[in-house]
């Protein structure tokens, strides 16, 4: 958990590079741990949690960073659907089971993808017409800084160490399914599919907006188990391990980097309830 979430670290600072922010790699491995255990508490606040910490301690714009951060997850939905694709319909005996089980939330997700690209293609297609009024300006400045952030991928020199980065994230997260699978229920030779599956269908029940994919994550996670064969049981019981096992990861470290900069923290906290 700890490797993924540097490699992570490191795809992140690429995406700074051409806004033309100094940013240590400290700062902003602090703010990504930071937003996980968030998540926790208000779902997909992690967002907001980094944006606000580098315009604390950086003075980077919140929504420069936070289109950044949108592009980082724009990123990871390529890799997250692109193997959901490949590996979900490549076996034709296993469409029927799977339509069955995820009709409902892959009709949900592809609506919010629809919607997104929707939404990019009419805001970079048609023209914005602001009148001279404070509020419509704020967030037209707003918006070019959060467009400015969301397009940094484009302007990344090294595209080759992004794609390096953006694959090293993920190598660990699988190997977490693989050992976990190992170490409980499965006893025999893994399949290098499963683990893979498992973790992109978890990756999806992030997405959705419960405290920590609680629900979702397990839903998916225990659905997928028991497709393959596994009984219910150890299907609930793995989809509760390795959940725990990721919260806990999310909570250990979030605890490390407030304990190691309270006093940050606290002026972070403090600051946010003045404002």
């Amino acid at each position: 958990m700890f490797l993924s979430a540097w490699f992570r670290n490191l795809r992140w600072m690429l995406l700074f590079e051409p806004l033309g922010y100094k940013i240590r790699k400290g700062q902003a491995f602090t703010a990504l741990l930071l937003s996980y255990p968030a998540n926790l508490i208000v779902p997909q606040s992690s967002f907001f949690v980094r944006a606000s910490y580098l315009k604390r301690m950086c003075g980077v714009p919140f929504s420069g960073c936070l289109g950044t951060i949108v592009a980082e997850k724009f990123m990871d939905g390529l890799v997250v659907f692109g193997l959901f694709f490949l590996l979900m319909f490549s076996n034709t005996q296993y469409q029927p089971s799977f339509s069955n089980k995820y009709s409902i939330p892959i009709f949900f997700v592809v609506l919010v993808i629809i919607s997104v690209v929707i939404f990019f293609f009419l805001t970079r297609s048609g023209k914005v017409f602001l009148h001279r009024n404070t509020i419509l300006e704020f967030v037209h400045h707003q918006w070019l800084n959060f467009k400015e952030g969301l397009l940094t991928t484009k302007a990344v020199k090294n595209k080759m160490l992004l794609v390096f980065y953006s694959l090293f994230i993920w190598l660990p997260y699988f190997g977490i399914f693989y050992f976990l699978l190992k170490g409980s229920v499965s006893s025999l030779c893994v399949d290098f599919q499963l683990p893979i599956k498992l973790a992109v269908m978890a990756n999806i029940g992030w997405i959705f907006p419960t405290q920590g994919g609680v629900g979702s994550f397990h839903f998916f996670v225990s659905s997928v188990m028991t497709i393959h064969g596994f009984e219910n049981l150890q299907a609930v019981f793995f989809s509760f391990l390795s959940h725990s096992f990721i919260v806990c990861n999310d909570i250990f470290w979030g605890l490390v980097v407030m304990l190691y900069n309270r006093k940050t923290v606290i002026n972070l906290i403090s600051f946010k309830i003045a404002g």
